[in-house]
């Protein structure tokens, strides 16, 4: 009740363009605890002016909220609004429009509080009250709390903080508001540690006799504290809290108001949680009756939906059903009156309107700015209007010289590259004709003297009947070597005479040779399939022979060492990757006991070469080789 009354007289006192006498009587009227009704009765038949009408209502008003006469508080304060928007006392409006907000507020009706904070707040910056713009962030802060708009509540706490801290005359007790209004959003929107560091920074103004103006505070830490389950340190909070305010009502002539009810229903609810989270069940029943007292004479719908709340959970941690559904309906009662959709409508619709108008009056300011600035540059136009052609001139000679300039690098730039290509091209030419022409020599001479050898020794060996077995056989592995090198060097004119060799190419060739192969090893079934999106895939007769070579050697060692039944080859496409596997079923090989003799390292190496990956795999089962390139 003190913090009213310093509030008013603070306002009221300093207050201009109304008659002393009317003053004098207000202020009886005011502070009359049994004579106040006579006094307003004398002020009204007193009143001369609209200013002094405008103070009448705007003390009715005062009084009224400040003794929880809610309904006449509205009446009041909107015929003090009415008169004091129209060139009235601007502090008293601002009173007016803050006890208004009050009202709906402890009414639970968010919507018409956070209208008359978003009034206020326009007035003020309008008028530049920085103090003013301050007071209304904390209370936009507050409410949007008390609706569970935690993340709003935190963006204006924050400017609220800033405009206190920024204000050279801004008290410690604006400082406060802030912070606290910034911490209480954190602690409802499950934010622990952010909540306890807002709190604590309190007490960097607050030292010593001054937290007794901070009472809230410690309660706020023990709320905290509570959630995280420290019960026995919030506890010690809570009762801190509880002991100040009792000072404080003291101090004030021993007055119980709502603010009083409040605190004390906050303090108390909070106890309560406390004494039946630890099993405390008598203590707690105790709590919860002082609770439900201050909150009701409290008339704050905050306050009773909070006490209700907790005690449901009390009574339902007792089983009893009954008392649990009661006090939920209740909780649910009041908390659907004040979330309902149409209200959150509301909510949103009040504050686009109040940035729209923000942003609107940004516009025109900045639009008369800008007209300002366009009529100083129209009056520089003639001053600088020869200067800007002969600079136009300048800058289009500039850019003539500048494009011919590109048109001539970019015309050589074309013919350097239609040279390039024409070089390249002949170049190209010039290497196919070379490699033809070494193919046709290799297939020529080359193999016209390997055949010769192959006819030679075979004409040695039926012309003579050879009785020596050594060197019979030293014959037919001449003979065999021979044929061997002319597949060997067919396949290399093959791979000479095309420039690009397909997967199916490939898959040809392979066929070839495993015709071959079955020659020796009837046995054995042969498969090569190859994925139809992947025939047409080319490699460079460099990668192709590489490929051929591997696979080839592959099929030979598991001709010659596994005793394969079936050798199949895949090739399909993995991602972006083409994948080649070379699978048999023969009995598999240790690695590091045969790899020279299987030219393992040799197989690796042509992969490798060409930009591939060889992976190979060897059991009791058989052995499966990897072939990896990048698509």
């Amino acid at each position: 009740m003190a913090k009213n009354y310093i509030l008013f007289f603070t306002l009221f006192c300093f207050s201009n363009g109304f008659s002393q006498d009317i003053q004098k009587i207000l202020i009886k009227a005011y502070q009359s605890k049994d004579s106040s009704d006579y006094y307003f009765k004398v002020a009204k038949k007193s009143i001369k002016t609209k200013a002094d009408e405008a103070q009448y209502y705007f003390c009715k008003n005062a009084r009224c909220n400040d003794f929880n006469k809610l309904d006449s508080a509205l009446v009041y304060g909107e015929k003090a609004i009415q008169l004091l928007e129209n060139g009235g006392d601007f502090n008293s409006l601002m009173t007016v429009y803050n006890n208004i907000a009050k009202v709906y507020n402890k009414e639970g009706r968010y919507e018409k509080a956070i209208s008359y904070c978003l009034n206020g707040l326009k007035l003020a910056e309008k008028e530049n009250k920085e103090n003013w713009v301050g007071h209304w962030y904390t209370n936009l802060a507050l409410n949007y709390h008390d609706f569970e708009s935690f993340k709003k509540g935190i963006y204006y706490g924050k400017k609220a903080l800033n405009n206190a801290l920024k204000r050279k005359n801004a008290s410690n007790k604006s400082i406060w508001t802030a912070l606290n209004a910034i911490a209480i959003n954190y602690d409802d929107w499950n934010k622990p540690d952010s909540a306890l560091y807002y709190h604590k920074k309190v007490f960097k103004y607050f030292k010593g006799k001054d937290t007794l103006g901070v009472p809230d505070t410690y309660n706020n830490i023990g709320n905290t504290l509570l959630k995280q389950k420290k019960y026995k340190e919030a506890e010690r909070w809570i009762k801190s809290s509880i002991a100040i305010n009792e000072v404080n009502f003291k101090n004030s002539g021993g007055k119980k108001d709502a603010s009083y009810y409040y605190d004390l229903a906050t303090c108390y609810t909070n106890l309560a949680r406390i004494a039946y989270e630890t099993d405390d069940f008598t203590k707690a029943e105790k709590m919860f009756a002082i609770a439900q007292d201050a909150a009701k004479k409290s008339m704050s719908a905050e306050k009773l939906r909070d006490f209700y709340m907790s005690r449901s959970l009390f009574n339902k941690k007792r089983n009893n059903l009954e008392k649990t559904v009661q006090d939920q309906e209740n909780y649910i009662r009041i908390r659907d009156s004040v979330f309902d959709s149409d209200r959150a409508k509301t909510f949103s619709e009040l504050e686009a309107k109040y940035q729209n108008e923000k942003k609107e009056k940004l516009l025109q300011k900045s639009k008369a700015e800008i007209a300002t600035r366009e009529l100083e540059i129209k009056n520089k136009n003639t001053q600088f209007l020869i200067l800007g052609l002969i600079s136009l001139a300048l800058l289009i000679i500039i850019y003539l010289v500048y494009r011919q300039q590109k048109l001539k690098n970019k015309q050589q730039q074309q013919e350097f590259e239609l040279k390039s290509a024409i070089v390249k091209i002949e170049t190209q030419s010039k290497l196919q004709e070379q490699r033809l022409q070494i193919s046709r020599d290799l297939h020529d001479n080359i193999g016209s003297q390997l055949t010769f050898i192959i006819s030679s020794v075979d004409n040695i060996k039926y012309a003579f009947e050879l009785k020596n077995s050594k060197l019979d056989n030293k014959l037919s592995s001449i003979s065999n070597f021979a044929k061997s090198t002319i597949v060997e060097l067919r396949d290399t004119i093959w791979a000479m005479n095309n420039s690009e060799i397909s997967l199916e190419d490939l898959q040809t060739r392979i066929h070839n040779f495993i015709d071959k192969a079955k020659e020796a090893k009837e046995e054995i079934q042969f498969s090569f399939h190859i994925d139809d999106n992947l025939k047409e895939m080319k490699f460079t007769s460099i990668e192709g022979m590489n490929i051929y070579r591997t696979i080839q050697e592959a099929i030979n060692n598991s001709i010659k060492y596994a005793n394969a039944k079936k050798i199949n080859i895949d090739a399909k496409q993995e991602d972006e990757a083409i994948k080649i596997t070379i699978r048999d079923d023969g009995k598999g090989f240790d690695k590091a006991a045969v790899e020279s003799g299987y030219g393992l390292t040799n197989m690796q190496k042509r992969i490798e070469e060409i930009g591939g990956k060889f992976e190979l795999q060897s059991n009791d089962n058989g052995t499966k080789i990897n072939l990896s390139f990048k698509k």
